[in-house]
């Protein structure tokens, strides 16, 4: 049975959505924790769904929520509706992906922690699964805003961990470098073969292993189709395990669960390595 066939316990989830105004205003705020889950539409190959990053921020923050609730914090998560958004230029010679500007991702999140902050609420964890620099500058710039303007407590875990190289540390031993894995490849397979395994296209298994690098300074301003990535994927799919999916997903899950506990005890998040900033603020275009 796949994660998302076995998930029982969400319809005890708070969905923003379904609470009319008088029961948002019961919310607790020195425990309230609202989730955001955001991430494009966006091709991962021929053989996953364009939603791919949409889904498993959506589905591990609704985990993150329940599991948040299991501890012995006096927590309430509430989970607001998931933003189909993020930037994503690179591949838009592709079906499929959706991309807007770092400018939109950032108001658009302001937005959201901009109505919470003006009712009294103070916590909120952005997720997201797609690590595109632009979109997460966008996050960034709105995180740094509802901060310094509403002193909120705002994180977005899982991208820190994600540029560390804590999660190959802590992964099951594979004999290949997941680092490469970069788009529609091994780790993104597996995440939905455990996840939504019947949106997996099988002839996953038939795909050769394609990489770049494009971290480099050459593949600055380029499309997967101009770097001829004409099938739209970086990494080894055929490679695919469910196990090791189910292990991804658990890790995003843990990291949200952290980032939360963190915020309500007044820590500091975990900050993304300079290397990652310094590479952002040179996106200044976008």
């Amino acid at each position: 049975m796949n994660k998302h066939q076995s998930n029982k316990n969400s319809s005890s989830i708070i969905e923003f959505s379904h609470l009319n105004w008088k029961q948002i205003e019961e919310l607790p705020r020195e425990s309230t924790i609202f989730f955001l889950p955001i991430s494009p539409m966006e091709e991962h190959g021929p053989h996953l769904p364009v939603g791919t990053d949409y889904l498993t921020a959506r589905d591990t923050a609704k985990d993150a929520i329940i599991a948040l609730e299991q501890t012995d914090y006096p927590l309430k998560g509430v989970l607001l509706p998931a933003i189909p958004l993020g930037f994503c230029e690179f591949n838009t010679d592709f079906p499929g992906s959706v991309s807007v500007s770092s400018r939109v991702v950032r108001d658009v999140i302001i937005s959201f922690g901009t109505a919470l902050a003006n009712h009294g609420f103070t916590m909120m964890v952005i997720c997201t699964y797609h690590m595109a620099l632009s979109h997460l500058k966008g996050i960034y710039q709105a995180m740094s805003y509802l901060k310094r303007k509403y002193k909120m407590k705002v994180c977005e875990p899982w991208a820190p961990l994600f540029y560390s190289d804590e999660v190959e540390k802590k992964e099951p031993k594979l004999g290949f470098d997941t680092k490469k894995e970069v788009h529609g490849g091994f780790r993104e397979t597996s995440l939905m073969k455990y996840q939504y395994p019947y949106l997996v296209d099988p002839d996953y298994q038939n795909l050769q292993s394609i990489y770049r690098n494009l971290s480099s300074p050459k593949m600055i301003g380029k499309t997967f189709k101009q770097l001829g990535l004409k099938d739209g994927y970086v990494g080894s799919p055929a490679r695919a395990d469910t196990d090791y999916g189910r292990w991804f997903y658990q890790l995003t899950v843990d990291t949200y669960v952290k980032g939360a506990i963190d915020l309500y005890q007044g820590k500091p998040c975990r900050n993304l390595p300079s290397s990652v900033t310094s590479k952002m603020k040179l996106l200044f275009w976008q």
